[in-house]
């Protein structure tokens, strides 16, 4: 079935839904399903005589890595395609706290990163024009800084030298060209070709662990299948990077600044303390909603100059269009990330980093995941049962999987910038932003960092989800747009979260459900990371009312429609709709899948447009909204 943009138009929904305040604890553990892998042994040690660990992808989570099995005895061997120059190559990346104590676990004291980078000590959001929204503070806990910005490139040098400095092989230029687990009983073999001179290096490994990127070869030809089976996930935006030297530090030299919503976004901060004049090194990153980005060096500034100026950015403090100007080079990538897999492992190869759980570039997650990753195999060598290879790997995706996956699924959600793109939409430009917003970003934040994770570390169950359920099911349902943004003006003047967020007491996540345009299932989908199941109860036609009769085009038909929808067995919404159908495509849609209104809607990218009228509390604690 096509539908065409006009048809948005021709199906109308009005009605009143009860969302049951959600336990987490109540959804349980991911569901599980038994994913065959190779049939290999998996009686051999970790590392047999002259089989050693092999890591494929000097990635941050390939370094990291490579150290920890190091540090566990075993000599490990790191490959890497690129030259030890390409390696330091890149933009800006964010530590927050966690990632700052695995370096320090890993050797990489937090006196080192602060000389190669600049604290942060706060996230400031704004608006477009200049506005304030929030700030979060990020000063860290007296003994940790809550974040430190680094240059990648510096990042990568400095855990290069850790591993050398601990005896850990690093070859640069060797492209991994095949790998066999099959032919020698508890080895994998390792073929790699000098990217200069093409010679072959064949190396009997113990292990293999895939930290090649999102563009993991490892992952395509040896856990997924295929790249056509597991393809790069495409969301429709571009990101532009770049880092401008000696240029003038902004507000106090040590915050990270997010300007403007889901449109169009400009990240900026310092990676470099200042100079006497003032000056500092800045990271910069715009992301834009366009299907293809510009690469093309010789108009890439005057392209995103008018990107911004179009979209009215102007900010008093920070001169965009000098810093695009300065910038002696620009890179433009796609934003893309990688949908979740069944599993991680193939017997004595695994994934880690990217390769395993690719995502979105927000908030810099794949450097801190790299890190978690490689401190849960740390853990994983030291608390395995035996020190079985398939074991020891086996151990590890159970302690990581279930935490990064959901990690990676709230990457897509972005809230924050959700809430700044209400505040410019709803808020008059002459007017500051209320302090509500703010107070809403730090709950959503919070609540993201401080969510339960039921990773069953403990547990002897598979942590693995079917891919026709959590990674298949739940990510197709994020392909839509983004999200329209939630006309909630009431009539007598306010805005109606405000009023209601008081007398409600509303949980960041009930405020997000309030203001859901057809995107409740993906918005509950992944923060639990759990698949939502859609069923009807009621779909009954009634009789047209005399102003649908007299409409200049009346409807085909009209209906009383009831939806329930369910994480595993608990029900958490229940939606009664009044449905105008103007289109038979539509109508046969609804009436013979178990989908909901804006999710058909939004899986063919169209933002369903949306008002909220009144919510309140049900009897048993519940909430219910009322909207068109």
């Amino acid at each position: 079935m096509k539908l065409s943009a006009s048809s948005v138009a021709f199906l109308l929904a009005s009605g009143i839904s009860r969302c049951t305040a959600f336990i987490p604890a109540s959804l349980g553990t991911p569901r599980t399903s038994n994913f065959p892998i190779s049939a290999v042994p998996t009686g051999f040690s970790v590392q047999e005589e002259n089989a050693k660990p092999i890591v494929v992808g000097a990635s941050v989570a390939g370094i990291a890595s490579a150290i920890v099995l190091k540090n566990a005895g075993l000599d490990a061997i790191l490959l890497e395609e690129c030259s030890r120059d390409a390696l330091t190559e890149g933009a800006g990346t964010n530590l927050q706290a966690k990632a700052i104590v695995a370096l320090n676990s890993l050797g990489v004291s937090t006196s080192t990163l602060i000389e190669a980078g600049a604290v942060i000590t706060k996230q400031s959001y704004y608006c477009p024009d200049g506005r304030h929204v929030g700030t979060l503070d990020k000063s860290g806990d007296g003994k940790t800084p809550g974040q430190i910005a680094i240059h990648e490139g510096k990042l990568s040098d400095i855990l290069l030298d850790t591993a050398a400095s601990k005896g850990v092989e690093v070859m640069t230029n060797r492209r991994v060209s095949a790998i066999d687990q099959t032919s020698s009983p508890g080895r994998v073999t390792v073929k790699a070709k000098d990217a200069s001179t093409d010679d072959l290096l064949v190396l009997d490994g113990s292990m293999v662990l895939g930290a090649d990127g999102t563009d993991s070869k490892i992952r395509w030809a040896h856990v997924s299948g295929s790249e056509n089976r597991d393809p790069r996930h495409y969301h429709g935006m571009s990101r532009y990077r770049g880092v401008v030297e000696n240029f003038p530090s902004f507000l106090d030299g040590e915050t990270m600044i997010i300007a403007g919503g889901v449109g169009v976004k400009a990240v900026v901060y310092p990676i470099g303390t200042p100079c006497e004049k003032g000056l500092q090194t800045i990271n910069w990153e715009i992301a834009v909603d366009e299907q293809d980005e510009n690469t093309d060096p010789s108009t890439q500034k005057g392209h995103l100059i008018d990107l911004l100026s179009t979209n009215g950015f102007n900010l008093d403090f920070l001169d965009l269009k000098s810093m695009i100007t300065e910038t002696p080079s620009i890179r433009a990538f796609p934003m893309v990330d990688l949908d979740p897999l069944e599993t991680w492992t193939n017997g004595r190869i695994c994934l880690t980093g990217e390769a395993a759980h690719g995502m979105l570039p927000v908030g810099d997650s794949q450097t801190m995941e790299g890190l978690l990753d490689a401190i849960a195999l740390k853990e994983a060598l030291e608390k395995s049962k035996s020190d079985a290879t398939c074991d020891v790997l086996k151990t590890f995706e159970k302690m990581r999987y279930y935490d990064a996956s959901l990690d990676q699924s709230r990457c897509r959600v972005q809230p924050a910038e959700r809430i700044v793109q209400e505040a410019m939409d709803t808020i008059p430009g002459t007017s500051e932003v209320p302090p509500e917003y703010e107070q809403r970003i730090r709950e959503v934040m919070k609540l993201l960092q401080d969510a339960p994770k039921n990773s069953p570390k403990n547990s002897e169950a598979t942590p693995v989800a079917s891919t026709s359920t959590v990674a298949q099911r739940l990510l197709t349902r994020q392909k839509a747009a983004s999200m329209v943004t939630t006309p909630t003006q009431t009539k007598a003047g306010g805005h109606l979260i405000d009023q209601l967020t008081d007398s409600l007491q509303l949980s960041p996540l009930e405020r997000i459900s309030l203001t859901c345009a057809g995107n409740l299932q993906m918005v509950f989908s992944s923060f639990y990371m759990q698949p939502v199941d859609v069923s009807v109860d009621l779909f009954k036609e009634v009789e047209l009312t005399d102003e649908d009769k007299n409409a200049t085009k009346p409807p085909l038909a009209v209906y009383d429609r009831v939806v329930d929808m369910f994480i595993g067995d608990a029900m958490f919404c229940k939606a009664t709709s009044k449905v105008k159908v103007y289109d038979a495509e539509l109508y046969e849609a609804l009436a013979t899948q178990d989908v909901g209104i804006g999710q058909l809607l939004r899986l063919r990218n169209l933002g369903p447009l949306f008002s909220l009228h009144d919510a309140g509390r049900s009897n048993d604690g519940g909430m219910w909204r009322f909207y068109s």
